[in-house]
């Protein structure tokens, strides 16, 4: 973890005196130097705003993000190419065509940022984003990490170059963008802190731009991990903020609400859980797909999305019926490149045929995905499984759940920490 120390010592080291500092990242010395006396936190935007500032002499701060994961996420120049490289050819098996766009991103990274930033620059963070959300969505693991990763430090680097205010606008959303994707990639790994960091910079990036869809989801996106941290209720105020924004699509206000009602779920207020599904209802009745900006297509107004929401919502209200009705329309619906996504809902449809009597059903079902998450590296899945296994066991069918256990894949990561019911009579709607 960084702390003030660590920053003041990477400034001197480039042998820049806290005026000057100021001068090259905009925040004030003041501010500046009480973040290195340890009397501000060290927020993640400070950090990337150090180590562009800095550029070479900020490779201790680089090592120092590196040991938080305890693996290596950031290589040399030569290595961040090769990895993106990697990304076309990843991205080209299946099926999706990498475009010039990306090109031209690649090509920069092994070069000299440009004097000025105009469009093609913007419309390269774009596409790139546009990548690593298909081949996160699809698979995830840590070659989408990586290789984001190096394409968003070469993207924060833009912001300090010349350009139109328009064109800073819209490198903003996009820069947020890519670091959303990241951070959920990171939580999706099981590194749940490290990735309220990343979406903290997220938001904002985001913040900075036009997409108010965008800075809602990513405030969706920090709630998730926040509650799964073990602050279900912080989780909760998150979304109402997010909520507050009259200017957010439907189909991402529909959104919002399905997930404030599994946080609901998790603080053991089932009536205030029922209030936001009653309202996520009520915002798809109005929903208007053509309005959301074109990354949701790939998540929020793709085919099943709201189902699946809905339908892991209602599983973890009690609400057994009316989440088997969504599960499996979301199954039904939801693409080949939403495996997870399908995962789950499938897991769940598993523990619900058993639970209802439907044994030979449940068995199927739950055989079929423990085989599919062989290739999937997701601590959220993972999660899932154990929890199917427990279910099945709970019903009394012993030897399956056995069975099951012994087919679940193995894997050395930690898993998020789990959440615990809040005991607080509160309501959270």
């Amino acid at each position: 973890m960084i702390v003030g120390a660590d920053l003041r010592a990477a400034r001197r080291d480039a042998g820049l005196s806290l005026g000057q500092l100021a001068a090259r990242t905009g925040v004030s010395a003041g501010h500046l130097s009480r973040v290195e006396r340890g009397d501000r936190e060290v927020t993640p935007s400070l950090v990337l705003h150090y180590q562009t500032a800095l550029g070479p002499a900020a490779t201790a701060l680089a090592a120092l993000l590196d040991s938080d994961t305890g693996a290596p996420e950031k290589g040399t120049v030569d290595d961040m190419k090769r990895r993106g490289l990697l990304s076309v050819i990843a991205a080209a098996s299946m099926g999706v065509a990498a475009g010039e766009p990306v090109t031209r991103l690649l090509d920069g990274l092994a070069g000299d940022l440009p004097t000025r930033v105009g469009l093609p620059e913007v419309h390269a963070v774009e596409a790139a984003a546009d990548l690593y959300m298909r081949m996160d969505l699809a698979r995830g693991g840590d070659a989408a990490i990586a290789m984001a990763r190096g394409t968003l430090e070469w993207a924060v680097k833009l912001h300090d170059r010349p350009m139109a205010e328009p064109t800073r606008e819209r490198l903003s959303s996009a820069v947020g963008l890519l670091a959303d994707r990241l951070g959920w990639a990171t939580y999706d790994q099981g590194r749940a802190e490290r990735a309220a960091r990343i979406l903290t910079f997220a938001l904002d990036s985001a913040a900075r731009g036009a997409d108010r869809d965008l800075r809602a989801h990513t405030m969706l996106d920090l709630s998730v991990t926040l509650t799964d941290l073990g602050s279900p209720r912080d989780g909760v105020e998150i979304l109402r903020l997010a909520l507050g924004d009259e200017r957010i699509s439907s189909a991402e206000r529909a959104n919002l609400h399905a997930v404030a009602a599994r946080h609901c779920a998790t603080a053991g207020d089932r009536a205030a859980g029922l209030r936001h599904i009653g309202l996520a209802e009520e915002a798809l009745g109005r929903a208007e797909p053509a309005l959301a900006p074109d990354w949701a297509h790939h998540i929020t107004v793709a085919p099943g999305h709201h189902d699946s929401a809905l339908g892991l919502a209602l599983f973890q209200l009690g609400e057994d019926a009316r989440a088997r009705d969504h599960l499996t329309a979301a199954l039904g619906r939801l693409g080949e490149s939403r495996t997870r996504t399908g995962l789950r809902c499938l897991i769940r449809l598993a523990v619900l045929r058993v639970r209802e009597g439907d044994r030979d059903a449940g068995a199927e079902q739950a055989r079929r995905a423990v085989a599919l998450a062989a290739e999937v590296r997701s601590t959220r899945v993972a999660g899932d499984l154990r929890m199917m296994v427990d279910g099945v066991r709970a019903c009394g069918m012993t030897d399956l759940a056995r069975e099951l256990a012994r087919s679940l894949p193995s894997s050395d990561r930690p898993a998020v920490r789990p959440v615990t019911a809040t005991p607080e009579s509160a309501s959270l709607a």
